[in-house]
């Protein structure tokens, strides 16, 4: 893995969570999509979108719950 300069930032994948550097010269990533989901077509990239967005909801909501649980009375 390259060295992040200042103008490099590490970004999460909108489509599938995926961290990564942005830009990287040569990279056909962008802003907000990593090389591999770049190249999925635009509506099924919009879905995977959803669902990613979903997913980390459900799970930030469980890890919520974990901890009231966890919590002493």
């Amino acid at each position: 893995m390259e060295k992040i300069t200042s103008g490099q930032r590490l970004r999460t994948c909108r489509a599938c969570g995926k961290k990564f550097e942005y830009p990287v010269k040569g990279s056909t990533a962008t802003r907000h999509h990593c090389e591999n989901c770049v190249a999925v077509p635009a509506e099924p990239r919009k879905t995977m979108e959803r669902l990613n967005t979903r997913v980390t909801q459900l799970e930030n909501q469980i890890r919520c719950l974990q901890g009231k649980s966890t919590a002493p009375n």
